[in-house]
């Protein structure tokens, strides 16, 4: 029986350290599908944008065990790569894939059924941004017309100043 205890003894510490280690491993790869679920979540009312993008590009490796995840980042894929839906129904048929993958993100990363399409297709836009971002690609449109045009910026060298001889 003591040899038992003694064992125990020597090996606990050494468990401890293995348990420790395995939550903290479970631990981040549960945080990395949050961060992909979070940066999709915050983001989906913008059609494009770099956070998307980077989200996106990281489900296979983030999602790698989830082949639902997977399955549905992939037919959201080739529904983006399809010229065919660059019309007003084929974007709604994108938004209806990109609800159903990150609702089924929100499965995976613990929200279960507290988080469902409706929660997700629940967007806040005001007015004034979405009109602030079609005022500000219009203005970057116009200028590139115009720098075309006008066969784009020249620079003209300044006089140099005279320095007084003392």
């Amino acid at each position: 029986m003591e040899i038992i205890t003694i064992i125990a003894i020597a090996l606990s510490p050494a468990i401890a350290v293995l348990v420790s280690i395995w939550v903290q491993y479970w631990r981040e790869k549960r945080q990395h599908k949050k961060l992909i679920f979070s940066s999709l979540m915050s983001s989906r009312h913008q059609v494009i944008s770099d956070e998307i993008v980077r989200a996106l590009n990281i489900i296979d490796v983030v999602f790698y065990n989830e082949k639902k995840v997977r399955k549905l980042w992939h037919e959201y894929y080739d529904m983006l790569l399809n010229e065919g839906l660059n019309n007003p129904t084929g974007w709604e048929q994108r938004k209806t894939k990109n609800l159903e993958l990150i609702t089924e993100m929100a499965k995976v990363v613990g929200y279960g059924k507290e988080i469902t399409h409706i929660d997700v297709n629940r967007v806040y836009m005001p007015v004034g941004l979405s009109e602030d971002a079609l005022r500000s690609r219009e203005i970057g449109m116009e200028f590139l017309r115009v720098l075309k045009e006008s066969g784009g910026l020249r620079k003209v060298p300044k006089e140099q100043p005279k320095t007084p001889y003392i």
